[in-house]
């Protein structure tokens, strides 16, 4: 307020200087009332934000275009009380016809009202400029975290010869922490793992970045993929925020047995589809990573069999919410999964669980981030066709 008060009389100044003046004296008497009246006007603004907008305009009860008329009235007001102090301060001091008749007191308020919708103006606009660059820099964080999440999503997918992957991912407005991975471990074996971090944004998208490379860092040692889990844990537990944590499905398929064996930290349950029917729905495992550092995960085995699809979502997919609020749920998404052709490759089945998904929302955009991927067993070629493809 030192510096700003005089640097604001200036133009006050030299306004009443230019009406009412003649001579250097007149324009240093304009600049004092200036001077008074901006420093009263001032204090009692600063007076009104720091001690009584928190009390009748606390943060939280009101947002944008609600909260500019309660503004307005507030700092307003406040500018008129120190219009009045100032002029009642200068007529009683070195300018005693500031207030000397009616016509004195009206030219008075007409002044203060011109100038306080002038410098109500100004505010506005310099305030909608700063909410405009904070804007900007929350858009500028949501790419940065889209980016980072685009990063490291595969979009080409291992070549596998007994079977099949594909996943997708379809970002929402906002960025939440959705992660798939599937790494080729060169025993054999694969790693398949899906992930949801807690949260939005960049931390989120972080989180997941930090997921996939312990995962990947971990990928060649052969270690069980229960320990894997723990170890996951740990590192998420001791480096991120008590808030963030993170749900994890966490499967190592052998390529040549087909034997799966698995671990589920806290996620949707993945939905292994028997080729000949039925549905088992993959739940054995523990908590989500981040919360307990001692916590433990137990892992489960199965064995795949030629035409079994097996379906990992994020709830991104089963929450989705149509206009009355309904959500997709798991009962459509199983229903769908086995109506669908047993010879429709994974890529097609993301696909069409993705537009089933669409079209239950009828419009509404998603409010999550939506992940499958889904692996599929393929049949082996009969002599019949082997010989077929031969020249």
């Amino acid at each position: 307020m030192v510096w700003r008060v005089p640097l604001w009389a200036i133009p006050f100044g030299v306004f009443f200087g230019v009406i009412y003046g003649r001579t250097r004296a007149d324009y240093i008497g304009a600049y004092v009332g200036s001077l008074v009246f901006a420093l009263s006007i001032n204090l009692c603004v600063w007076a009104a934000d720091w001690f009584v907008r928190p009390v009748v305009l606390p943060r939280g009860r009101a947002a944008g275009s609600a909260r500019i008329l309660p503004h307005a009235l507030l700092f307003g007001g406040a500018t008129a009380i120190g219009s009045l102090v100032a002029a009642l301060a200068l007529h009683f001091t070195i300018a005693p016809g500031v207030l000397s008749d009616a016509r004195s007191v009206a030219i008075l308020c007409m002044y203060t009202l011109m100038f306080m919708l002038l410098v109500g103006g100004i505010i506005y606009a310099v305030r909608f400029y700063r909410d405009s660059v904070e804007r900007a820099r929350a858009e500028q964080e949501l790419d940065l975290a889209r980016r980072i999440q685009r990063s490291f999503l595969l979009s080409q997918f291992p070549s596998l010869p007994r079977l099949e992957v594909h996943a997708v991912n379809v970002s929402s407005r906002q960025v939440s922490g959705d992660f798939y991975d599937v790494v080729v471990t060169g025993d054999g074996s694969y790693l398949l793992a899906i992930a949801d971090v807690a949260g939005k944004g960049v931390p989120a998208a972080l989180l997941s970045s930090m997921l996939q490379a312990s995962l990947r860092t971990q990928a060649h040692d052969g270690k069980p993929v229960a320990e894997v889990l723990r170890n996951i844990n740990t590192l998420v537990y001791r480096s991120t925020a008590v808030e963030q944590f993170a749900t994890f499905f966490l499967a190592r398929v052998d390529g040549r047995t087909l034997h799966c064996s698995y671990s589920n930290a806290g996620h949707n349950f993945p939905v292994l589809f028997r080729a000949g029917g039925g549905r088992t729905t993959l739940e054995r495992g523990g908590t989500v990573v981040g919360i307990l550092e001692s916590a433990a995960f137990e892992e489960d085995s199965l064995e795949l069999l030629p035409g079994d699809r097996v379906v990992f979502y994020t709830d991104g997919i089963s929450e989705a919410a149509d206009a009355s609020g309904e959500m997709f749920g798991e009962a459509r998404l199983y229903a769908l999964v086995e109506q669908l052709p047993r010879d429709l490759d994974a890529r097609g089945i993301t696909q069409r669980i993705l537009d089933a998904v669409r079209v239950f929302l009828d419009g509404i955009d998603p409010g999550d981030d939506m992940t499958v991927m889904v692996l599929r067993v393929l049949e082996p070629r009969s002599p019949a066709a082997s010989e077929a493809r031969t020249p």
